[in-house]
């Protein structure tokens, strides 16, 4: 068996909550996939999170490992008291409704959306924020990157990013990071539960030009709707508005290229930021 790597705890809250993990998961005598197959994760994440590659941002989760390891609420009181919070309090019900969704069906005319963004990408997005301090955007980046561990589930959700071709051409922080977010898009795009698709500014398409917006299907049945704003964003379940941006998805998403093209658009983009 390889010898794991030591964890300094006092490296950061991510550090310190895997170090525990870890000396809590060892101590029961369970391995990282034991741990994984019991909460729907695979032990490649539980193991990420051991290596304090990031900190759990929700509840639930760490909920669901201290109940397999049998710790009686151990981890629990460890992660409140490791907690930085990046994510900003009006935008949780949509975390939540990420967390219990089925599919996820995103449409963004400006940005790259967050659960397909790179680290390098979203910093530059948060450290653009006006009167933003180093440590409020890297607390934005940590919890970003953490929402992307749907991603690494057993059982992900599906997801259909559709993408209008500005986003490809726009400079967030620079040719380098550009090009690495181009080869992120790519690499996501052969997940088997991701779908990325490209709106060409030569299409015309009128129907999202008003700002990105999210649709999740929940377990439950129910549909969530995300829609973005300056500043704060807004969610909701009600039905019409639900209706609505139903509509409007499948509409913008008629204007798109078929995978392979909007794939191929992506390399051409990513092409063009190395030279």
């Amino acid at each position: 068996m390889p010898r794991q790597p030591k964890i300094n705890p006092e490296a950061s809250p991510a550090a310190r909550f895997g170090f525990e993990l870890r000396k809590l998961r060892q101590e029961v005598r369970m391995t990282q996939s034991q741990v994984g197959r019991r909460i729907g994760y695979t032990g490649a994440a539980i193991g990420a999170i051991e290596r304090g590659m990031r900190l759990p941002q929700f509840r639930e989760f760490v909920e669901q490992c201290d109940e397999a390891l049998g710790v009686n609420g151990a981890l629990i009181q460890v992660w409140e008291q490791c907690r930085s919070d990046g994510n900003e309090r009006w935008f949780y019900p949509w975390l939540e409704a990420e967390q219990q969704a089925l599919t996820l069906r995103a449409w963004q005319p400006n940005l790259v959306l967050g659960l397909l963004q790179t680290a390098d990408y979203a910093r530059a997005i948060f450290r653009g924020e006006p009167g933003i301090t180093s440590e409020r955007a890297e607390k934005g980046v940590a919890a970003r990157l953490e929402r992307q561990a749907l991603f690494e589930r057993e059982s992900p959700p599906m997801l259909w990013a559709v993408l209008d071709e500005g986003v490809l051409q726009r400079p967030i922080g620079g040719p380098a990071v550009m090009r690495g977010q181009m080869e992120h898009l790519l690499t996501m795009a052969e997940h088997p539960c991701v779908t990325i698709q490209i709106v060409p500014l030569m299409s015309g398409c009128t129907a999202g030009l008003l700002g990105g917006f999210f649709l999740a299907q929940l377990r439950d049945g129910r549909e969530v709707v995300y829609l973005e704003s300056a500043g704060q964003g807004h969610v909701t379940a009600q039905t019409k508005v639900v209706r609505d941006i139903q509509v409007r998805y499948e509409a913008v998403r008629a204007s798109a290229l078929p995978r392979d093209g909007s794939l191929n658009l992506i390399k051409e983009w990513m092409d063009r930021w190395t030279s």
